[in-house]
């Protein structure tokens, strides 16, 4: 008798121990929920900048929430709003423009969640309410372009004449492309920017700001059309080849973000310039994004690396782009 109530006891021991082992296991197991707030889906870059998150996320065992916001910062706040509802861990947001974000990032700092910014910035007066950045140093772009220009154009002395095609109005990249331009080139008095319109980053809309350009200026008479980004730079080539001016030959194209149809202009000469802006970011976000869930110390800025494409290139070298 006394034998057996041995037996049970010990068995009962053991299933306690495999009951907390078990559940310990579990808790190390969490699967933490992310919200993914994305801009929207205006170019092959967005679209591949998306799937780079969504990989990395699924690789390092996040659960996702994902929400398009089709280019509304409106409908981003909503979703923002719809992450702290849901109680989500940590969010990443893409945000459409720099400022307007105060109020719900608030909301999400008292709802302890922590925010970590993908690709664009906020506001410097509103950086206090998001953990860190993970993206490229955008008015670097801008220096590189400033760059190849100065070496194209070395042995000219007369005015160059600029036309900027920038993004979207009052998103990051569209301010620090320009910014970054214009201070590659500020020591320079021969470089003038003659027109800037914006093309909210759209192959369409690039198409239409370069023709409503022509209404005011003679493209004869312009130099340099500086794109921010290849999208843009493609409905600005279409354009032109409609027109008795050569894209590449009679005025340099530059660009920005290196997607595999500005590769294959700048192949056939009718982009001179492409600055690199990698959207496979998503592996190097979710480092990040773990190292902010398990507390530790991280730098505010977390920079991506970009490469400069152009005519001085060995374009043979070029690995196909995947965007």
């Amino acid at each position: 008798m006394k034998r057996f109530s041995f037996l049970v006891l010990v068995i009962l021991l053991l299933t306690s121990c495999a009951a907390r082992n078990s559940r310990s296991s579990n808790e190390e197991k969490k699967q933490y929920v992310i919200g993914f707030s994305q801009i929207g889906a205006e170019s092959s870059w967005r679209e591949r900048n998306t799937e780079s998150v969504l990989e990395a996320g699924k690789k390092a065992n996040y659960k996702i929430l994902y929400e398009n916001a089709n280019q509304s910062q409106t409908e981003q706040i909503k979703d923002l709003r719809s992450f702290i509802a849901s109680r989500v861990d940590l969010i990443i947001l893409t945000p459409i423009v720099e400022t307007g974000w105060k109020h719900v990032l608030e909301e999400a700092a008292d709802a302890n969640i922590p925010v970590v910014i993908n690709d664009r910035l906020i506001s410097k007066e509103d950086s206090h309410l998001y953990k860190t950045f993970v993206g490229p140093d955008v008015p670097i772009q801008g220096i590189q372009t400033a760059d190849f220009l100065k070496k194209k154009y070395k042995d000219v002395q007369e005015p160059i004449n600029i036309v900027e095609i920038q993004g979207s109005k009052d998103a990051s990249p569209a301010i620090s492309r320009h910014d970054g331009l214009v201070e590659g080139l500020k020591d320079d008095p021969r470089f003038h920017l003659v027109a800037s319109v914006h093309g909210d980053f759209m192959l369409s809309k690039g198409r239409e700001a370069i023709k409503n350009v022509t209404k005011s200026h003679d493209l004869k008479q312009v130099d340099v059309i500086y794109c921010h980004n290849d999208d843009m730079a493609d409905g600005v080539v279409s354009y032109l080849e409609e027109t008795d001016i050569k894209p590449g030959k009679d005025i340099t194209i530059c660009s920005v973000d290196g997607q595999q149809s500005a590769i294959d202009l700048l192949k056939a000469g009718k982009i001179n310039c492409v600055i690199e802006c990698d959207p496979n970011m998503g592996e190097k976000l979710f480092e990040v994004v773990t190292a902010v869930l398990e507390g530790k110390s991280i730098p505010k800025e977390n920079y991506t690396t970009g490469r400069v494409f152009s005519e001085y290139s060995d374009l043979t070298k070029i690995d196909k782009r995947g965007y």
